[in-house]
């Protein structure tokens, strides 16, 4: 027995549809899954309120980093390696924004690191912040890999030689 056309793409179109939710099932469970990142104390909340940010390393001594107090009362937190080349960027407190001083990238801290201006193809790296009861602060986790590393915090410290958690 023969398929016609119409019962063919309706077979093609129903095993899209079954993959497509197969891999939305796959990446809820990924996003679902604890981060590998270390969780680690960059300061306290009145520490932020004091100076208006936080320099601190992150997942590992050889990643710099900032956490910032936003005008809006907000607490952010990004990676300083630029998403173009690697350049650390340098943060501009008047002006909410991280600029890099090598190929003059701009990115803005008050809406999730989005490149104002190019050439960096895409945000820095959000490091998500977390406070506790007693007002310490944590760095928790990364939006996505830092520029010319391996995504992984095991790959980093193999290659970095942190394999201590520093």
């Amino acid at each position: 027995m023969s398929m016609t056309r119409r019962a063919s793409l309706a077979t093609i179109a129903t095993a899209i549809a079954g993959g497509l939710a197969a891999d939305a099932f796959s990446f809820a469970g990924a996003d679902a899954a604890p981060s590998t990142e270390p969780r680690q104390k960059i300061g306290t909340l009145e520490e932020i309120r004091a100076k208006g940010e936080i320099a601190f390393a992150y997942p590992d001594a050889n990643s710099p980093a900032r956490a910032m107090l936003l005008t809006n009362g907000d607490v952010v937190a990004y990676s300083l390696i630029c998403t173009h080349m690697g350049c650390e960027v340098a943060y501009a407190q008047e002006t909410e924004t991280l600029t890099c001083p090598c190929h003059g990238s701009v990115f803005d801290a008050a809406r999730s690191g989005k490149v104002e201006r190019g050439p960096a193809p895409r945000p820095l790296p959000e490091i998500a912040i977390q406070s506790s009861q007693d007002g310490d602060l944590y760095a928790v986790g990364l939006s996505a890999p830092i520029f010319g590393r391996p995504e992984s915090i095991e790959e980093n410290q193999a290659l970095y030689g942190t394999g201590d958690g520093r």
